[in-house]
């Protein structure tokens, strides 16, 4: 069995609570990239790309689902641990695709709380998953999901390296921070919820929580100046943007795809 899930892009988020009831709040989009997981009978193997992994979380999401007994085998064509949620994504679709190896007896939402508590039993992320089980422009907020309508727009992006999740959340002088602009930024999307304000909030939040490095400083400024928009990927050194002016090529191997508005789900 196959299942597909997107990848996702946070634009600002907050966090609460501790490793066990970790929750969050924020803003992103969901894109058309994504992981391809099949699950095929075996001995409880991970294998990413064609090569055997540890796998982390997705070896969580196995122990959670009591499924040892089959091989998990999870393309993933962007590179982990860049802003992208590559792991929320592998682990939301081998639930799915193990779920239904097995006659799928779970229904969504559950497979979701698996694969977002191998996220945080893990430390990769904590709101991935909530926004790529059902697609588009994605607001999270404490208890409850709201979208901002949008067509599927073309997005262009660039990547400069990786940025780790575990270590963020572990600053607590960071995430006090984080989570003050997170909040304050996810008020204001309340009161006007457009897209143009989600980029623009983005931007705040990577300048206001010290998280943006130069390049990706410099590359945001590039698109602005073209007349675009763009902000960083949390958690990654990578860019995301509206880049009418094509100003990220400037910047490495920029990548154009579309917000997909359609969430993780089996593939025929």
């Amino acid at each position: 069995m196959k299942a597909f899930c997107p990848f996702h892009i946070t634009g600002f988020f907050g966090l609460r609570g501790n490793e066990k009831t970790a929750s969050s709040i924020g803003c992103g989009i969901v894109i058309a990239e994504g992981a391809i997981t099949e699950a095929v009978e075996g001995s409880g193997s991970v294998f990413i790309n064609g090569v055997r992994s540890a796998a982390p979380t997705t070896a969580t999401v196995m122990t959670l689902l009591a499924d040892k007994k089959a091989d998990v085998r999870t393309d993933v064509p962007l590179p982990i641990s860049c802003g992208f949620g590559t792991s929320g994504a592998g682990a939301l679709s081998a639930a799915l695709a193990l779920s239904s190896l097995r006659s799928g007896s779970l229904s969504l939402n559950s497979l979701c709380r698996i694969a977002q508590r191998a996220e945080i039993v893990n430390k990769t992320g904590v709101g991935d998953v909530v926004a790529q089980a059902i697609g588009g422009v994605v607001i999270r907020r404490y208890g409850s999901v709201d979208r901002i309508p949008m067509s599927p727009r073309a997005l262009s992006f660039v990547i400069f390296g990786q940025l780790s999740t575990a270590q963020v959340i572990a600053d607590r002088e960071m995430m006090r921070g984080i989570n003050t602009c997170g909040s304050r930024a996810l008020k204001r999307l309340g009161k006007r919820p457009t897209f143009d304000e989600f980029m623009s909030l983005s931007k705040e939040f990577a300048y206001e929580t010290g998280l943006l490095g130069d390049k990706a400083r410099d590359a945001i400024e590039a698109v602005e100046a073209a007349g675009g928009s763009a902000s960083m990927a949390m958690l990654g050194d990578a860019v995301f943007a509206i880049d009418p002016g094509n100003a990220l090529s400037e910047f490495g191997d920029a990548r154009t795809t579309r917000i997909y508005n359609c969430g993780a789900h089996l593939l025929g």
